[in-house]
């Protein structure tokens, strides 16, 4: 069949392309959106609205509620003889599509705040930024500690006693001499 000339395609929630040169697919695929694929829908018709030089230009509808649209929609076909060919397989259509929330849509979703995609979907994030949070807090933490060990005690810490073990006041353990075996520039 040539693809230009198929005014209209219906296309089925669990249903299987034809296949000829390539594996089957099904013939409804939802890709995401601002809705999610919980609600994809059991029958969806696409018309054919003309052809752009490239391509044939598609227009999809189904039966959603007010709250849900499709967003981007993609028909694709198994090429006859090859990928580009003119002439697809009959049958072999299927439709990628996003589906997303209306306005009334978002409107229920932030008025009921409990049970929509879009609830778990934020819950979900900000879960995840909870998380970066504390493993920033963590790293800070760790660089910190990295900080106290070997930067910030570059003087020599207060000493209790020599190697000899006796104690001597602060003013007469800085003019000791280095201990034996030591050069006097090395201390």
């Amino acid at each position: 069949v040539l693809l230009r000339e198929v005014q209209a395609l219906t296309l089925h929630r669990g249903q299987y392309t034809t296949s000829r040169r390539t594996a089957a697919v099904p013939q409804l695929q939802c890709t995401g959106g601002t809705a999610g694929c919980s609600r994809v829908p059991e029958v969806v018709q696409c018309y054919n609205k003309g052809w752009d030089g490239y391509d044939v230009q598609w227009q999809c509808k189904a039966d959603l509620e007010n709250t849900y649209r499709f967003g981007q929609i993609e028909v694709s076909c198994e090429g006859y003889d090859y990928p580009d060919d003119p002439y697809i397989l009959r049958g072999s259509c299927s439709l990628l599509f996003r589906l997303e929330l209306t306005e009334e849509g978002e409107r229920r979703v932030k008025n009921s705040g409990s049970f929509g995609s879009s609830y778990y979907q934020s819950r979900k994030d900000s879960s995840d930024s909870g998380a970066g949070a504390i493993v920033i807090i963590v790293l800070l933490g760790l660089a910190f500690g990295v900080y106290k060990l070997f930067l910030s005690n570059q003087q020599p810490q207060q000493r209790f006693g020599d190697s000899d073990g006796f104690t001597r006041p602060s003013w007469q353990s800085q003019q000791a001499p280095p201990p034996p075996g030591f050069k006097s520039s090395f201390t």
